[in-house]
C-alpha cells in the first residue's frame, strides 16, 4: 500500500511544499518504507510506500518508463500472467513488483490496460508526450483517489486530507444530508465543493495547454452486470470453490509474510482454510470484544478443530475503543457512521504490532454472496412487488398507515412500498427519509443517487436490482471506505480476497433464484460445509461491530446544540424517530461533530 500526492499543470511549489510538511505523517502511514518525489515541467508528485512486492531497489515510485511517469497504490493479483504477456511482446522487466507490470501495461494498452488489471488499485499517471494526466480507479473502488481542480491546476491524492484544503471550496450543503441519509458522502462527491472522488471502475483524463487545465473526459471501464448465466445450484458451488482457490493461490503472493484476519464468520473461516492448503502455518488474528462477543469462541472453536497452532486473539479493551474513538477524525477524513470502523483499527493495529504489514480478510462477501438480512428481507416482500398488486397492497397501506397510530412500530412500513421506494429504503444505513420527521429544513433530495442508479437498471427484478446497488453504491462508498481507512490507518494492506476479479464474475454470472436458494450467502455456507470439517457454517451471522450498551454517553446536549448551530441538524430529534439501529445513529452523529469540530475554518 501506499500514499499518492501530486500536482499536475500549474505547479504550486510553495503550497505543496508547506502542505507536505505538515502531512508527512499522513503519508508515512499509508507508506512507512520508503518516500520519493518527482518534479518536471507540469508534473509534480511524491508517494509513499509500503514495501509488499519487491525491496528498497525493485517498484521504486513514481515510476517511469519513457513516456509515462505513474504512482500506483495497490496490488495486482495477475501481475504474473500480465508479465509474461508483456515479454512476449518485448518488453523487458528488472525486477519482481507489479508497479513495473503496471507502469509497461499502460505504455502498451493505454487506458485499457485498466481492463486487464485483476486486483485493487488508485493511480495516477503523466504522459509527458500528451501533457495530459490521468486519474483510475479499481472496478469496485477498493482504493480511494481524490481530486481536485481549477483553471491552471489539478491536484490528487489518495485521500482527502492529502490535498491542500486551500482548493477544496466551500463546505457542501447537500453532502450534510448525504451522510445523515446515507452514513457516508457517495462518491463521486465529498464534504466539500470542489473536491471530487474518481468513481469506481472509472478514469479521468485531463490536459493542460496554454496555462489551462481541461478534464478531457471521464470514462467508465467497468461495472457490474449480472449475467444469470449459472442457474444450478451445485454448478454454482462448483465454480465459486474454484474461484476461491484461485484467488488465494493470487491473494497470497508477496514479498513478505502475509497474515489472516479471524472473526470465526462463514467467510473469514473460508478465507483462513483456504490459505492454510498454502501456507499451514500462517498467523490467524482475531479481535474480541469479551462478554458482548463471541468472536474468540467461534475462531478458537474453528483453530482448535483444524489444529492450527498460530493464532492470535486481542482482547479489545474499553481503553481500545475509547483510544479508537479518539482517534476517530484522524482515522476517518469524512464523516463516517459505520461502528465497525472502531474494532477494525484495533484489529490492523493489532497485526501490525504482531510484526505483520498484509492481511488477508473477507470483506465484499455479504455484497457478492448476499448475505445481508437486507437481501432475506427483499426475498420475502419480493414476491409481492407486482405491479398488479399495488392496487390492493400498497395504495390501501399508504392510506392504512393514516388510520393506525402504531403503525410504523409493527415494521410493516417496507411491505405497502412501491418496488422503487423499498430498494431506495433498504439502500439507507443513515436515517432514513421517513424518520427525518423536523430535525431539519432542506429543498435537496438525497435519494437521488439511488434513484439514478435504478433508472439504469429497469428491466431487472427487483433482486437483481438490488445485488447491483450493494456493489455500486454501498460497497465502495460504506465497506471498502472503511477496510482502506482502518487499515492504513495502521501501515497495513488489507486484501479482501472474494473481490478478486475472477471472483466477482463468477458471483455475478449466478442467477439471484440460485443465489438465495437455500438463505442468504448459501452458496459460501454450502462449500464451508464441504471443506470445513467445522459446524460454523451453521451459526448466526453477527455483525462486526462496536459491541457496547455505553454508545449514548458520545452524542450529548452540548454536541446536539453545536450541530444545530453549525449546520441547523436536530440530532437528538433524529435519534427519537429512529426505528432501529441506535447505536449507529449516535455514531454517526459523533462522527459528523467530530468532522465539523476538526474543520470549523470551513
Amino acid at each position: 500500500m501506499c500514499g499518492i500526492v501530486g500536482n499536475f499543470g500549474y505547479i504550486e511549489h510553495d503550497i505543496f511544499s508547506a502542505h507536505l510538511e505538515n502531512t508527512s505523517n499522513l503519508m508515512a502511514r499509508r507508506g512507512p518504507d520508503q518516500v520519493n518525489k518527482i518534479d518536471i515541467k507540469n508534473f509534480f508528485a511524491v508517494h509513499s510506500r509500503l514495501i509488499v512486492q519487491g525491496n528498497l531497489n525493485d517498484g521504486v515510485q513514481p515510476m517511469r518508463y519513457q513516456n509515462i511517469v505513474m504512482l500506483f497504490n495497490g496490488n495486482l493479483y495477475n501481475k504474473d500472467s500480465l508479465r509474461e504477456e508483456l515479454i512476449s511482446i518485448g518488453y523487458d522487466f528488472h525486477g519482481v513488483s507489479d508497479t513495473e507490470v503496471v507502469v509497461k501495461s499502460i505504455h502498451h494498452w493505454g487506458n485499457l490496460a485498466f481492463n486487464r488489471f485483476n486486483g485493487f488499485f488508485s493511480i495516477a499517471y503523466f504522459n509527458a508526450e500528451t501533457n495530459q494526466l490521468t486519474l483510475a480507479r479499481d472496478r469496485l473502488g477498493q482504493k480511494p483517489l481524490f481530486y481536485s481542480q481549477n483553471d491552471q491546476s489539478v491536484f490528487f491524492g489518495s485521500t482527502e486530507n492529502l490535498i491542500p484544503k486551500k482548493f477544496y471550496g466551500s463546505r457542501r450543503k447537500e453532502s450534510l444530508i448525504d451522510f445523515i441519509t446515507f452514513g457516508f458522502v457517495p462518491s463521486p462527491n465529498t464534504m466539500y465543493e470542489n473536491l471530487f472522488s474518481v468513481n469506481p471502475g472509472s478514469f479521468i483524463e485531463f490536459g493542460f495547454h496554454k496555462g489551462k487545465v481541461n478534464k478531457i473526459r471521464s470514462f467508465k471501464y467497468w461495472e457490474p452486470l449480472l449475467t444469470n448465466e449459472i442457474d444450478d445450484f451445485d454448478c454454482a458451488i462448483d465454480i465459486i470453490s474454484s474461484a476461491i482457490d484461485n484467488s488465494l493461490k493470487e491473494g497470497m503472493n508477496a514479498s513478505i509474510e502475509v497474515a489472516c484476519l479471524l472473526s470465526g464468520g462463514i467467510d473469514s473461516s473460508l478465507i483462513f482454510s483456504n490459505a492454510r492448503n498454502i501456507n499451514d502455518n500462517i498467523c490467524a488474528i482475531t479481535a474480541d470484544f469479551g462478554e458482548d462477543d463471541d468472536a474468540e469462541f467461534r475462531s478458537r472453536s474453528l483453530v482448535n478443530t483444524l489444529r492450527h497452532e498460530n493464532h492470535f486473539i486481542k482482547k479489545i479493551s474499553i481503553e481500545d475503543v475509547e483510544d479508537s474513538l479518539i482517534k476517530t477524525s484522524k482515522i476517518c477524513d469524512s464523516p463516517f457512521d459505520d461502528t465497525s470502523v472502531i474494532p477494525s483499527s484495533v484489529v490492523f493495529q493489532t497485526v501490525r504490532d504482531s510484526g505483520y504489514s498484509v492481511a488477508l480478510t473477507g470483506d465484499g462477501a455479504d455484497e457478492l454472496f448476499c448475505g445481508y438480512s437486507s437481501f432475506g428481507n427483499l426475498k420475502k416482500i419480493e414476491p409481492f412487488l407486482n405491479k398488479k398488486l399495488d392496487f390492493c397492497i400498497r395504495y390501501p397501506g399508504k392510506i392504512l398507515k393514516h388510520f393506525m397510530p402504531n403503525y410504523n412500530d409493527l415494521d410493516l412500513t417496507r411491505f405497502f412500498m412501491f418496488e422503487e421506494e423499498l430498494l431506495i429504503d433498504l439502500s439507507c444505513n443513515g436515517f432514513k427519509k421517513r424518520e427525518w420527521g423536523d430535525a431539519f429544513i432542506t429543498d435537496y433530495d438525497p435519494l437521488h443517487h439511488v434513484r439514478d442508479i435504478l433508472d439504469e437498471l429497469k428491466g431487472l427484478q427487483p433482486m437483481d436490482k438490488f445485488r447491483i446497488l450493494n456493489l455500486r453504491f454501498k460497497l465502495s462508498n460504506q465497506m471498502m471506505y472503511k477496510v482502506d481507512r482502518a487499515s492504513m490507518f495502521n501501515s497495513v494492506e488489507a486484501r479482501p480476497l472474494f473481490l478478486n476479479n475472477k471472483v466477482i464474475d463468477a458471483a455475478l454470472s449466478i442467477s439471484s433464484s440460485v443465489m438465495l436458494q437455500k438463505g442468504q450467502k448459501s452458496i459460501l455456507k454450502e462449500i464451508y460445509q464441504s471443506q470445513i470439517p467445522h459446524s460454523g457454517w451453521s451459526l448466526p451471522k453477527t455483525g462486526f461491530g462496536w459491541k457496547t450498551e455505553s454508545y449514548k454517553d458520545i452524542f450529548n446536549q452540548q454536541d446536539n446544540e453545536f450541530l444545530k448551530a453549525s449546520t441547523g441538524i436536530d440530532g437528538f430529534s433524529l435519534l427519537s424517530n429512529k426505528k432501529r439501529h441506535h447505536k449507529r445513529g449516535y455514531y454517526g452523529l459523533f462522527s459528523l461533530v467530530s468532522w465539523l469540530k476538526k474543520n470549523t475554518i470551513h
